[in-house]
């Protein structure tokens, strides 16, 4: 060989050497960017719109496809596009009526140099774009799911062998990346509802416990009612003993003069006033005790399907005076209204468990030590409307689309457990009436519970 033939031959390597080097750095520059891009944005959309643009940079299409294969009807569907009015279109391949999808060009990088001379090009694809002289397909596979890259010019020979090896190379690139994300993603969602059953279960085994709670206290109650009873009518009958015997001392001081030393003497005066006094604090606290056993009873009744016409303004008394318990040492709870009644029909257990659980929350709301909770009761066309008001601290502004989603809950891990207010509502829902957040803020929040009213009575 001579010497001109091998500098020849030592120059057509370094040409080949440099298209493989510019090649592999246009192959870097998009991987190093796909990577920033891919890193950047968590939404799988905003990767594909990026990968569109980084493409361009590099290899200068004029209209850029992603499309994927519908198993079902043996169409395509396009994905996501730079021509916005493309997106969402559903088009038939014309090698694909007596195939699979899966078998068709778009299961092979094809580059096509002149489309009006293949007859490889779909007429489906001719019509969508019209303009097209070349085009390069490149199929991505991301785990099960079956991916194309479509890359258009307006000119004949708009793409080479370079471009195809780059799209190519570039391809097993994106579909591992993306793969990855989905896996990522995949295990995001795992975790999430591994985290969520456990919630469950501990929501499930508190529940349990609460309803264990609530039978012993009903229990409790029922043994409770007896013996306070016998409380309860001794004192009446000592109350009238007393006056029997505070009328016969009259008597007696009025019939023999010198038996009133005698009374001055022991302060029988102040001993039958006080007397009294005593007794009508002890019927007054019996009196408490028996409406508190008597709430218990009521609220924590194992039948949860007895329908009733309930008196709204008694129900929530009843509740408040359950509620009092915790609620007194930290703020006050008002109760407004100008109603003679106000009836619905309903389950008391069930509408008492929510007048409870908002009264429960803007309890927690409050951290100062001048709370007050307002429950305003009213009528509009038919519907009973209660209103619960705090001047607790509010909720966030993020924390508000959230409020009624189950076991969403912005209190300390084991003070709360996300289903307060999804139970309420649901438990609303099915007594045909609403529940909805009026407002918040830091001033406090206030729901309001709408109840279609029964017509037990008619208003004088």
């Amino acid at each position: 060989m001579s010497k001109n033939e091998q500098q020849h031959e030592l120059l057509m390597q370094l040409k080949v050497e440099n298209q493989k080097l510019l090649e592999f750095k246009k192959l870097n520059n998009l991987m190093l960017k796909t990577l920033k891009a891919f890193t950047n944005n968590k939404e799988q959309s905003t990767p594909f719109r990026s990968l569109f643009e980084l493409i361009a940079q590099e290899l200068k299409p004029v209209v850029q496809l992603l499309i994927t294969c519908n198993h079902e009807n043996d169409s395509f569907y396009i994905v996501s596009s730079t021509d916005e009015m493309l997106i969402g279109r559903h088009f038939q391949l014309d090698d694909t009526v007596n195939s699979k999808p899966e078998q068709s060009i778009f299961s092979q990088s094809t580059v096509f140099f002149n489309l009006n001379l293949t007859p490889k090009w779909p007429a489906s694809l001719k019509g969508l774009l019209p303009n097209a002289a070349s085009a390069l397909i490149q199929p991505v596979k991301i785990a099960s799911r079956c991916y194309a890259i479509v890359l258009v010019i307006n000119e004949v020979n708009g793409f080479d062998a370079e471009a195809k090896s780059v799209m190519s190379n570039y391809s097993s690139f994106i579909a591992s990346t993306l793969t990855l994300m989905e896996y990522r993603h995949i295990a995001a969602e795992r975790d999430t509802l591994f985290a969520q059953q456990k919630r469950i279960e501990q929501s499930m085994a508190r529940q349990g416990k609460l309803a264990a709670i609530g039978q012993l206290a009903a229990g409790v109650a029922h043994e409770l009612n007896n013996p306070l009873g016998f409380i309860y009518s001794n004192l009446n009958t000592f109350e009238l003993y007393l006056k029997d015997i505070n009328t016969f001392l009259m008597e007696v001081c009025n019939s023999h003069p010198n038996a009133i030393k005698l009374y001055n003497k022991h302060n029988l005066d102040f001993i039958l006033k006080d007397s009294s006094e005593l007794i009508n604090e002890s019927l007054a606290g019996a009196r408490r005790a028996r409406d508190i056993i008597k709430n218990l009873r009521n609220f924590s009744h194992p039948d949860e399907n007895t329908i009733s016409t309930i008196n709204i303004l008694e129900l929530i008394t009843d509740t408040v005076r359950i509620a009092n318990t915790q609620v007194k040492k930290h703020a006050r709870i008002k109760i407004n209204h100008d109603l003679h009644h106000a009836f619905t029909q309903g389950n008391a257990t069930q509408l008492s468990q929510v007048i409870l659980n908002l009264i429960n929350n803007a309890h927690h709301s409050i951290k100062h030590q001048h709370g007050l909770i307002e429950i305003s009761i009213n009528k509009f066309n038919n519907w009973i409307n209660i209103e619960i008001e705090d001047n607790g601290c509010g909720i966030d502004d993020t924390d508000i689309p959230h409020i009624f989603e189950p076991f969403f809950t912005t209190k300390e891990i084991g003070q709360g457990t996300g289903l307060g207010l999804s139970i309420s509502r649901a438990i609303i829902e099915q007594h045909n009436g609403c529940i909805a957040l009026v407002h918040t803020g830091l001033k406090g929040t206030k729901f309001v519970i709408s109840l279609p009213e029964s017509n037990h009575v008619s208003d004088d």
